[in-house]
Order: C-alpha cells, then structure tokens, then sequence
C-alpha cells in the first residue's frame, strides 16, 4: 500500500509539473500571440459576412498552433527515458489547446455581450443579404461552436504533428526511447535502432502521405503512372497542376511508409518469434 500510494504521488506530481510547464517561458509567448491572433479573428469576423478574409478562421486555428509548438518542442529536447515524450503528448493533445481556446472564448462571450457588437453582425448579415458566414448560425451557437472547434482541432493537429514529425525523428535521434516497453526491445540491439526507425518514419510518411493524398486529387493508385506521365507532360509546357501533384507526393510517401513499417513489424515479429524459441528450449532442458 504504502509504494502504490508513493506511485500515485509520483504520478501526480509528474502531471502537475507538466501541465505548469505548458504555459512557461517561451510557451508563454507563443499562447499569448496565439490568443491575440484568435481575438483578432473573433472581431475580424463581425463584419466579414461574406467569409472572404481569412482572418476568421484564426479563432479555430491558433489553438492547435499552441499545442503543435508544445509537441514539436520534443524533437529537440534531451530523452533519458518515454515518460516525459508519453506526458508531452498527452498534455498537447488534450491540455494544450485549452489555453488558447478557452481565452479566445471568454472573450469572444465578452465582445458580444455589448450592444454595438451585435449591431454590427446585425448590419454585416443584413448588407450581405441577410447571411453571415460566421454568424449565421446565431450567436450562442458560435459561442460554443468556436472554442469546441479550436480545442478539437487543436488536439487534431498536436496528434498529426507527434506523427509526421516528432516521432520519426526522436526514433532517428534517440530510437531507444521509442522502442522502450515494446516489442521492439526484444529485436537484437545491433538491429534495434534502425528497427524502430523503420517503424516510426514509415508510420509519418504513411499518414503525410493519406494527407497529401486526400488533398490533392485523390485518385487510385492505379492511376499512378498516368499521372506522373500527365505531370512530367504539363512540366515540359512550364506549367502543373498542384492537386495533381500534391496526390503524387502522397502515393509515393504511403507506399514508401508502408515499406518501411512492414520491414520493421517484420523484425519485430521474427524477433518475437526466436525469443520465443529460446524460452521454450531453455524450458525443455529445465525439465
């Protein structure tokens, strides 16, 4: 009892001094231009009935540029262990966001509580023949729909960026924290390290690549030497289209994503398999 209540302690405090150190220092910095960036946006968007100004979307946006930076700060920090990668990515997805969405709200709540901001959405909605692209909806919907929308989203791109991006390279960097606890530990370890690369970059390129792909044209892989005829053909003339191109990038990072994380799970899995061998000889001869 007395090491499971140390246990629950430790963890406690590992959380709590996490979560303190989202809002420190330069994360500080980053959330307070976040904020203002999204207030701007917020006021922004009264007038811009027709959503033409990009500057609206900033409110939705800004919060998973917080918890993106959060994220991505691990790349560069010094890994002795997965404990603080595993507490980073936790807090980015579902802690970070709040201290950007969460102001932008309260403010947002506060700006339309007076008289002339709601004149105004009035004035846009009625001058655009009586439609607002950010107000339409009504304004206690937008109270909840913005900060709801910029902590999803933001949560979205904290868990995209860990995959793209974070995890690849600390498996390049420091591949003995991302395999620590898994499967992975039981590869050789002359094969270890590139295993677990294999694994986490084939992992990012595979869902920069779904990405890619569903941006862009979104055509079938069978369609794939096509393109790349069309493409090279568009070039010769000094032009290309980016949706064609864009799906090309894609096709050619899932397939060489998927690749490399067969060729790690593959590994993974022979390892598996001759640990296994090993126990039950070493078994056998017991008995």
């Amino acid at each position: 009892m007395i090491d499971e209540s140390a246990a629950a302690k430790e963890d406690i405090r590992l959380w709590r001094e996490e979560i303190r150190s989202l809002p420190r220092g330069g994360n500080l910095v980053i959330a307070l231009v976040c904020v203002a960036l999204g207030v701007w946006g917020v006021f922004d968007s009264l007038s811009d009935a027709d959503g033409d100004r990009f500057w609206g979307t900033l409110p939705i946006i800004v919060p998973g540029v917080f918890a993106g930076w959060c994220i991505l700060q691990m790349t560069w920090r010094r890994l002795d262990s997965l404990i603080p990668l595993l507490l980073r990515f936790v807090s980015a997805c579902l802690i970070a966001p709040l201290f950007v969405a969460v102001p932008i709200g309260i403010v947002q709540a506060v700006a339309v509580a007076f008289p002339g901001v709601r004149d105004e959405i009035a004035r846009s909605q009625a001058a655009n023949n009586d439609f607002h692209y950010w107000w339409d909806e009504g304004i206690g919907s937008q109270l909840g729909l913005v900060p709801f929308a910029g902590y999803m989203l933001g949560g979205c791109i904290a868990l995209g960026v860990s995959l793209v991006i974070v995890f690849p390279v600390i498996s390049l960097r420091a591949p003995a924290v991302v395999a620590s606890g898994s499967h992975l530990e039981k590869v050789p370890v002359g094969q270890r390290d590139y295993t677990a690369a294999f694994v986490f970059v084939g992992l990012g390129a595979t869902v920069l690549g779904i990405a890619l792909w569903n941006f862009g044209r979104g055509g079938s892989i069978a369609e794939f030497p096509d393109g790349v005829a069309r493409l090279l053909e568009d070039v010769s003339y000094g032009y290309f289209f980016w949706e064609d191109t864009v799906w090309l990038f894609g096709v050619v990072f899932v397939v060489i994503g998927v690749a490399l994380m067969a060729a790690g799970c593959l590994r993974v899995m022979f390892a598996r398999s001759s640990a296994a061998a090993d126990t039950d000889e070493s078994a056998t001869r017991q008995n």
